[in-house]
């Protein structure tokens, strides 16, 4: 970051929001990826401006964004995809990768770093048919504790909050996530409870 003004010196488009999801930072990057010039980004809420979806086509940016949430908890973090809405009201999907920056009380950023993928119209309905299938196979292996695990990630309890619930360690329960992300092939928890809802397993 360059002194006096937040910005950031990457290749990968990237934009910053505060704790209320409110774009802080935009850099360069994302102004070519996403089409909105830094004063067009600048001072809007995150959700509104890019609209993300979750690989499922489920609303994934939102006023409590659970990943926000987390992030902000000092909870890691794994990539994962969205989809964003461009200046040309045209959907791309990108890989998102988050780190947060604790700076001093009231302006610590949470950092996405977006990488394009394929765009949304070139994903035919048989390849997702397809990943929806694998996936179904994979589902039956989770156990009843991971399936309660995952509902309560649908409520939007954070592990310590879970570890309470259910009488365990907050360790436990990160165990527990890791493997229901390993069994259902995805990068973020956020991914497994849209998947789950998808599924009908929460």
């Amino acid at each position: 970051m360059i002194a006096g003004k937040n910005t950031f010196i990457t290749s990968e488009a990237a934009f910053a929001v505060d704790r209320a999801g409110q774009i802080v930072v935009w850099n360069e990057a994302a102004e070519k990826t996403f089409g909105y010039s830094e004063r067009e980004a600048l001072d809007q809420r995150c959700w509104k401006l890019l609209s993300g979806l979750d690989v499922f086509g489920n609303q994934s940016c939102c006023v409590g964004c659970p990943v926000r949430a987390a992030a902000f908890n000092h909870e890691p973090i794994s990539r994962f995809q969205a989809d964003f809405m461009t200046a040309r009201h045209k959907r791309n999907r990108y890989t998102v990768c988050t780190l947060i920056l604790f700076n001093a009380p009231g302006k610590d950023m949470f950092v996405h770093l977006c990488r394009p993928e394929l765009d949304v119209s070139e994903r035919t309905a048989t390849d997702q048919a397809t990943h929806h299938s694998a996936v179904k196979g994979q589902c039956k292996t989770l156990t009843p504790r991971e399936t309660e695990v995952l509902a309560l990630l649908h409520m939007g309890m954070t592990i310590p909050g879970i570890a309470t619930e259910l009488n365990i360690s907050p360790s436990t329960v990160r165990n527990h996530t890791q493997h229901i992300l390993l069994k259902l092939h995805v990068h973020s928890r956020f991914e497994a409870v849209a998947l789950g809802r998808k599924l009908a397993l929460i």
